[in-house]
Order: structure tokens, then sequence, then C-alpha cells
């Protein structure tokens, strides 16, 4: 043989060694009855069998026992997928204990406690908290966690990523902000909490894992199996895209493997699988969605929830997308919790309006399981719960004057609300700008001596603005402009506004 041939054999050989080596080594460890609550296995704190373990990758089960064997990954950090009825412990941030840096040969063991997890389990949704200073984060703290308490009737928060706005350094306050909540919480990363730039995805993600740990993980609570997905991709420099690397699709696909197939699948992902952009223009891979959608399109009980866009959404994403599931995949992008950027006038306690640029006010979502079906509440963060239609109206119109429109923005409306006006004619949804908030967008520039704070962002097309004509025959006088929006579970809301008719 040419010793020179025969190099490049020995080489692969020698590198398909070293891998079996490796896998037949790995991190071990054994999943616990945490009994006592101390993070310690001691005397009577039995394993846990049949519960998923995973290097981001590969997904193995406990044995009998509880102990686990998972092939070493270089850089990736080990945790346990923590099953219904358990939870790990929490630090004193609040963030679950559930994951370890993978040492090749080193005991990795994770401490779990039992925890009533029901059916109709409730969970916090925020994206897009986004400090950028000391005063943000006070913002943060008075114009949204205080008005959410202390709460009991939820498992746990999570945050859809953009923990703060390039600010690294202020990912512990916004932890202490909202650990006030006292329940546990889970981030996924955004595009401002990843050093972009640096060389390489592992160097980019490097600041949020050292805090969170990983940036893709997976866990069960209620009814449900909820997977966190890293799906922002640098591209060099300040730019990313969305999409998911193949090891997150393959580690998607080993768990769904182990998941029964009428457990509900919730996705948690920064960046939205749609185009947020009216022109369509692509900001998440089509390849990439084209296999998501091809692990999940056997599911009938599955759901996405995405930040990143500064305005509110519900998508359907069905065949035309790429779904082909037997319902409609749906999508909710939730508000961002900083609005539009902590920017605008303050409110009466000196917190930003940061009204979103489709008029949605600041708020947070809340998911709730019902069966077959979820229930997602928005919460405007400094407004009573029920406030969930904006009205734009006249105050005075002329008589006997036609095509006078009034606008209601439905902070949560999608194709499946209804929206009447007097005498509860239906309205109908349109793509636009919402009026009052371009309104105020636009006094912006009339101003000669701006303030220093930030300005109100360009609008955005809202999807979830409904318009209605106001009658010609309205008689001189007072009047009340009333709409009423009913949801899919037939609850009802509403606004009106005072409307004179005035003779010129």
């Amino acid at each position: 043989m040419n010793p020179r041939a025969s190099l490049p054999c020995l080489m692969a050989l020698a590198a398909l060694a070293a891998l079996a080596a490796s896998r037949a080594h790995g991190s071990a460890g054994v999943v616990f009855d945490d009994r006592n609550g101390d993070g310690v296995r001691g005397p009577g704190e039995p394993g846990l069998a049949s519960v998923a373990v995973s290097n981001g990758l590969d997904v193995v089960l406990t044995g009998p026992d509880g102990a686990y064997r998972v092939p070493d990954r270089p850089g990736a950090r080990v945790f346990v997928v923590k099953p219904r009825g358990w939870r790990p412990p929490v630090d004193a941030e609040g963030l679950p204990l559930f994951h370890a840096a993978a040492v090749s040969g080193a005991a990795a063991d994770f401490a779990l406690r039992r925890a009533d997890e029901p059916d109709a389990l409730r969970v916090l949704v925020l994206t897009d908290p986004q400090p950028s200073s000391a005063a943000e984060i006070g913002y943060l703290a008075r114009g949204l966690v205080d008005g959410i308490g202390r709460r009991d009737d939820v498992a746990f928060g999570v945050t859809l990523g953009d923990i703060v706005y390039d600010r690294p350094d202020l990912f512990h306050a916004v932890n202490a902000v909202l650990a006030r909540v006292g329940v546990p919480w889970y981030s996924v990363p955004g595009n401002h909490d990843l050093a972009l730039g640096t060389p390489g995805e592992a160097a980019a993600v490097a600041p949020f894992e050292a805090v969170y740990g990983p940036s893709t993980y997976a866990f069960h609570a209620g009814p449900a199996l909820f997977v966190a997905l890293d799906d922002v991709r640098p591209l060099g420099g300040p730019r990313y895209v969305g999409g998911l690397r193949d090891d997150q699709l393959r580690f998607l696909g080993n768990l769904l493997a182990v998941t029964p197939a009428d457990e509900w699948v919730v996705l948690l992902v920064h960046i939205p699988l749609f185009a947020p952009d009216p022109s369509g223009a692509e900001s998440f891979r089509p390849d990439d969605r084209r296999r998501l959608f091809g692990l999940l399109g056997g599911r009938r009980r599955a759901l996405v929830l995405s930040g990143h866009t500064h305005y509110q959404r519900h998508v359907m994403h069905g065949p035309g997308d790429g779904w082909n599931g037997p319902e409609p995949l749906h999508e909710y992008n939730v508000a961002a919790a900083c609005g539009g950027f902590w920017g605008g006038p303050p409110d009466p306690g000196g917190v930003p309006v940061a009204t979103m640029w489709d008029g949605t006010p600041p708020g947070y979502a809340v998911l709730q399981f019902a069966g077959d079906r979820v229930r997602l509440d928005y919460v405007p963060a400094r407004l009573p719960a029920d406030r969930q239609i904006a009205l734009h109206a006249p105050v005075a119109v002329a008589p006997r004057q036609g095509y006078v429109s009034f606008y209601a923005n439905v902070f949560n409306g999608h194709d499946g609300w209804l929206v009447e006006a007097r005498a509860w004619n239906p309205v109908r949804r349109i793509l636009g700008w919402d009026p009052s908030y371009a309104a105020d967008f636009l006094a912006q520039d009339s101003d000669a001596h701006p303030p220093a704070r930030p300005r109100l962002p360009d609008p955005a097309i809202c999807y979830h603005l409904w318009r209605g004509m106001l009658p010609a025959d309205l008689a001189p006088g007072p009047h009340t402009l009333f709409v009423r929006a009913t949801d899919p579970d037939g609850r009802t809301y509403s606004a009106q506004s005072a409307l004179a008719v005035v003779r010129p």
C-alpha cells in the first residue's frame, strides 16, 4: 500500500475510534427525587426512570435507577428535560437549574422535586423587555412587573428574547426584577442578547449561556412539551437572520420521538417564522421552516410563541406557508414588554408610554391550556386587563356627512374575532396604520424643540384594525359610538367614544 494513500484512511480510522471512545464514555449521572430539597442526592432519594436527558442533540432516557449516559459534545451543556409533575431547583434569581457543563467522565446529577401541574396550566409570556440602562430597568419594574405582582396562579414565566438591548451586563438586573413575580423563569436569546460580530455562533451566544444555560433546551409542564430554540443565526458583524441549525432540528426530532403524539408541543423562539415585513421579505430561512414544519406536521396540538417585531399578530400557518398538519399551526407573535423601545412621552408614573408601532400598548401575554385549545390573553401592562380596544373617531361631524370612518384597534384580535358597532353591525378588518398612533408619531415632526427622550418609532401595519363608517343620517346633538369585540371563546370587550353632530 502506498504510505501517502493510506494516511487519510488511518486518520479517518483514528477519528472514528476517538468518536466511538467518546460516545462510550460520554457524560453520565442520575436524575433523582430530591425529597429534602437540598439539590444533593442523599439516602432515601431514589432515581427517576424514563426521564429524558440531552446534550442538545442526542436524547436518552434514564434507566430504572435514574442513571443516564449521553454522548460527549464539545462545548455543549447536558440538561434534563423536566417531566410533568416535577420541577428543578431555582437559583436566587428564579432561574431553573436544569443543566450542567458537559465534562467527559464527570457525574452530572439532576435534582427534581414533585410539583402540581394541572391540565389547565397557566404561563406568563414576555418578550423584548430590552432595557439599555439602569433607568430602563426601572421602567421595566414600575411599568410592567409591579403591575403583574406576585403570582401564585401561574406555573412559570418565559421571556422570548431581547432580554436586554446589547447590554449583557444587565442580565442579572432584569432577572432580579422578574424574580419579584415569584415563579421560575425560562428564557431564549434574542439578537440583542448576543455578542454579534464575534467569530462563530458559540462565541456570540456565550454571554447568554453564561447566565441562563443552554440556548436550546426543553421541558414538560402540564399537558405540554415546551421547546426553547435559539433561532437567531449570526451572519457576521451586526447582521443576522432567523433560522435553525441542523443539530437543533435533529434534537427536536429525537425529542419528539419520545414524546406522546397527543401532547401539546409549544415552540419558544425569538424571530417569528412568518415574514414580518408586508413586502414579504424573508427573515426566517425557508428551508429551515420547511424542515421544522415537517417534524411537527403530524401533530394535532402545536403552538409557536415568538417575539422580535414590537407589534402583535396572530398567524395561522397553512399549506401556503408549507404547513400540512391536520389543523393550522397557530403562531402568536407577542407584543413587546418595552413597547416602542421605552420611547414617547411619560405617563403619570413617569414611565414612557412606549406605544408599539401598530398602536398596541406594551404588555404581556397569559397562555392557558384548555383541552384541544389554548387561550392566549393579552394584558396591557398599565391598563385594566379588560381594556382591549382603542377607538379612533371624530369628536364632531357635520349633519348629513357621509364616508366618515372610525377605527377600532383590537389589540389581541385576528380573523377569529367578531367586531361590531352599535347597533351590532359588523365592521371590517383592514390592514393599515393605527390612526391614533400615526397622529402621535407625526406630531413629533412638528415640534421645533424636540425633547431628549427617545421618539416613537415609525408606524407599521396593524393586523388587528377594524374600520367602520358613521351613519350619514345621525341627528344633530350628542351621540355615543359603541364597539363590541367577541373573542373565539365568546368573551366580549367593549369601548365607547363621545361624538357630536354639529351644524357648521
